[in-house]
């Protein structure tokens, strides 16, 4: 994220301007090291940046610099750093934080920084694929193309539990892999509970599809329509945000609010928690568009949660209730909700971060309609059945190409004259993936409890069912 987003990877980048001194016994270097780590953990960005030599604050604004940080909040604290090498005088110390582990690159002089940044520590990955509980038959080909793609996706030593739903030409096959905890080492099955992620955002864009056929809205409704008070910043030259342009992330809000640090309670691994409606409308009007909406693609967790809300007041219903309405039980799915009963809750895979440590489950509050789903692979085969047929007129309707490669919450792909759907969902334990390709009755669903890689397992398991 980030700046807080539901798909986060934190950015490469080092804020580098180089001072000729050596840090080799620097008696200066662990003091600054122990002060960084220290104002990072309480989010003191501004005392980190006090710390900096004119070498680099020449260069680097107190806002580049904040920004960046707030980019990498949710890796959690950092719980240690401990020194690595030390080249052309820049110490490297690997921090091992909540959620992943960073590199940081540092260098002092007098007690400042002239040197500073963060940037991610590469995957070690197995050299051979390791055998891993499985269900795989190992009977068709398309069985052993699954199984050798699978299990290369278990080199890396962080992944947890894989649950895979093809559909070819109309016939399903399940596979599931590793565990849906590792203290157990139990195998997932169709009925195991993940969080979806941003996957969410195509139900919501459902529920907007919903109402246009309904009649209550159009797409190129004014949003400001169907909001309490007066939001004038809400437009660009007069050209107001539509639903259109919240459906297809063009409505020029940003990615999330930028004062999520300041809600109670804040809590840097699930930073969305306590970020209540007061706060949530408050920042809005805050904002200032920078373009005409409808042209720029920013992808934002806030115009898509602002949707779902949107859709609770044209139906003045709770969005669960028109998630169940309009999208669950017509679809025939019973274990997809925000939710999760106690009996539920038993059936849920545990989640695990970058670095491997079982994380929080998400809370997304007031964010939920971007990205606070559960559900089974199982249910995700429903939802990917009515993709794939288009029986369903809102369902089509999301299928409408709009802005560049963008439906109303899908990525849209052309291929010749045909089409597909994509949209990936990533929480701090969770991945999940969907491609849809109606023309060949075919599509894909893969869920997994860890933060691992799927992007590989995605390219080699559409190429399977393409073929």
């Amino acid at each position: 994220m980030r700046k807080y987003r539901f798909l986060l990877i934190i950015s490469v980048l080092c804020f580098e301007c180089n001072y000729a001194v050596s840090q080799t016994n620097n008696p200066d270097l662990n003091e600054v090291k122990d002060s960084i780590v220290a104002r990072y953990n309480r989010n003191d960005f501004k005392g980190i940046y006090q710390l900096a030599d004119t070498a680099f604050s020449n260069h680097i604004t107190e806002n580049q610099l904040s920004g960046f940080l707030r980019g990498n909040l949710n890796s959690g604290n950092i719980l240690s750093a401990r020194f690595q090498t030390v080249a052309d005088g820049k110490s490297s110390y690997l921090l091992k934080c909540e959620t992943r582990d960073i590199k940081m690159t540092l260098a002092v002089a007098d007690k400042k920084f002239t040197t500073f940044g963060f940037s991610n520590v590469p995957i070690e990955l197995l050299k051979e694929a390791p055998n891993v509980k499985n269900n795989n038959p190992l009977k068709t080909p398309t069985d052993k193309l699954v199984d050798s793609l699978a299990r290369s996706y278990f080199k890396n030593s962080n992944s947890s539990g894989l649950s895979i739903g093809i559909v070819a030409q109309g016939a399903v096959q399940t596979y599931h892999y590793g565990s849906s905890n590792k203290n157990t080492e139990q195998l997932p099955s169709s009925h195991t509970l993940y969080e979806i992620g941003s996957v969410t955002k195509t139900f919501t864009a459902t529920l907007l599809a919903q109402a246009v056929i309904d009649g209550k809205v159009t797409l190129n409704d004014d949003i400001r329509k169907y909001l309490s008070g007066d939001y004038p910043n809400l437009s660009f030259q007069g050209a107001p945000i539509t639903l259109l342009h919240l459906a297809n992330h063009t409505s020029r809000l940003p990615g999330l609010p930028d004062d999520l640090e300041k809600q109670p309670n804040f809590n840097p691994v699930i930073p969305e928690a306590h970020y209540d409606s007061a706060m949530y409308f408050a920042a809005l009007h805050r904002v200032k568009l920078d373009t005409v909406p409808g042209y720029k693609y920013n992808y934002s967790n806030w115009g898509i949660s602002l949707l779902g809300h949107i859709m609770e007041g044209v139906y003045a219903k709770p969005y669960e209730d028109l998630l169940k309405e309009y999208v669950t039980k017509p679809f025939g799915m019973k274990d997809t909700y925000y939710d999760l009963t106690q009996a539920q809750k038993k059936r849920m895979a545990y989640p695990y971060t970058d670095n491997g440590r079982q994380g929080p489950s998400h809370a997304l509050g007031i964010f939920g309609p971007a990205g606070g789903l559960h559900s089974t692979l199982g249910d995700m085969l429903k939802y990917l059945h009515h993709q794939i047929s288009e029986t369903n007129p809102a369902v089509k309707l999301t299928h409408q190409q709009t802005a560049g490669n963008v439906g109303l919450g899908w990525g849209v792909r052309k291929k010749g004259d045909k089409l597909d759907f994509q949209h990936n969902g990533s929480t701090i334990g969770f991945v999940s993936h969907i491609s849809v390709f109606p023309q060949a009755r075919s599509g894909l669903v893969i869920l997994a409890n860890s933060k691992a890689d799927v992007g590989p397992l995605i390219y080699g398991l559409q190429k399977v069912i393409n073929n």
